[in-house]
């Protein structure tokens, strides 16, 4: 016959094994979100630098404000000069590593995933004011016309131009400083603009710099 202490110590060993078991289940869950959440802030850098290169090299081509301007008027007074002259637009592809990571777009955090969309739908913009430019309707277009839509297109630019220093700047903070950081730029950017000031006017410098230092560390894992 079992005795009481038997049946006691056979308990004690069920509920110590379940113990570890349990114990092990934790770990190993605990250890698995690490991995993830190191993997996905890893995968959240490469998509941020990837980016950053893309769009500061458009940032370089478009040089700055002031010469989009320049380069506006000189065009336009061409087209008034020459009734029949009619500029051929170059179509433009400055989203491809964007479109290459669409899909994984959502791993980026709110402060950087709204200034980047906005910046590339932007460019979306532009794309489809060259197709229109490209066409005939375009060339059959009276001159002052054609002028106006030039003038459109250019502001386009411009405002590209100010998007994407606007997402660099993002990019950047989060990069060094993680989600507060990038919030604090946010502001910062909001306070400039406020008083006036030219925050596009680094943006050439930014676009000269193809790869952030900032956006060298392991980017934070999105909040």
């Amino acid at each position: 016959m079992i005795s009481v202490a038997a049946i006691d110590a056979r308990i004690w060993q069920a509920i110590v094994a379940g113990a570890f078991v349990a114990i092990g289940w934790i770990v190993n869950g605990w250890q698995n979100r690490r991995v993830a959440a190191a993997l996905r802030a890893e995968r959240t850098r490469d998509v941020h630098r990837a980016l950053y290169a893309e769009i500061a090299s458009c940032l370089a081509n478009l040089d700055s404000p002031e010469a989009l301007a320049a380069y506006r008027d000189a065009m336009a007074a061409r087209m008034r000069d020459d009734p029949g002259f009619v500029p051929l637009i170059p179509r433009e592809r400055n989203d491809t590593v964007f479109r290459a990571l669409v899909a994984e777009i959502h791993i980026l955090p709110r402060v950087t995933i709204d200034p980047v969309v906005s910046y590339y739908s932007q460019l979306f913009a532009i794309e489809a004011m060259i197709a229109d430019m490209r066409g005939e309707r375009f060339r059959a277009l009276e001159p002052e016309r054609r002028i106006a839509m030039y003038e459109d297109y250019i502001a386009l630019k411009v405002q590209a131009f100010h998007d994407g220093h606007f997402a660099l700047r993002m990019i950047d903070a989060y990069a060094t400083d993680g989600r507060n950081g990038a919030m604090e730029e946010e502001a910062r950017i909001t306070r400039e603009i406020s008083a006036g000031f030219d925050t596009a006017g680094a943006a050439a410098r930014a676009a000269s710099r193809i790869s952030s230092p900032g956006a060298v560390r392991s980017g934070r894992s999105p909040e």
